[in-house]
């Protein structure tokens, strides 16, 4: 089973390689970018991603445009400030390679605000 990954930016050159390594397990990884003028599109380009670069309407635009430009359909969302654990990771790889006959899934997640 494939996966897409999408991480949606805008001047996010201090998160996008950490965003972009923890979603390396998946077959595809999209970046839909908002026309940063940092070198958030530089480093993502380093790591062999797919770039698409769109004017910023809405966080519902901007996020369906990127799933309809997917090959998968299976697809992983997060933000680029956003990393998955290496469990988490090590999890999806192994789910994702048993070809699972679910729709949808659901994981906890932790959020951390200024450091806490």
């Amino acid at each position: 089973m494939k996966i897409t990954a999408i991480i949606p930016t805008l001047n996010e050159a201090i998160h996008i390689e950490e965003a972009i390594n923890s979603v390396s397990f998946a077959d595809e990884i999209i970046i839909i970018d908002s026309f940063s003028t940092d070198n958030t599109i530089d480093l993502a380009q380093k790591h062999g991603v797919k770039i698409i670069q769109r004017p910023f309407d809405d966080y519902s635009s901007q996020k369906n445009f990127a799933i309809s430009q997917a090959k998968h359909n299976w697809i992983f969302m997060l933000d680029a400030d956003e990393k998955i654990s290496p469990k988490l990771k090590l999890e999806l790889k192994n789910l994702f390679s048993q070809n699972p006959d679910k729709v949808a899934y659901w994981f906890h997640r932790t959020d951390y605000f200024m450091g806490k």
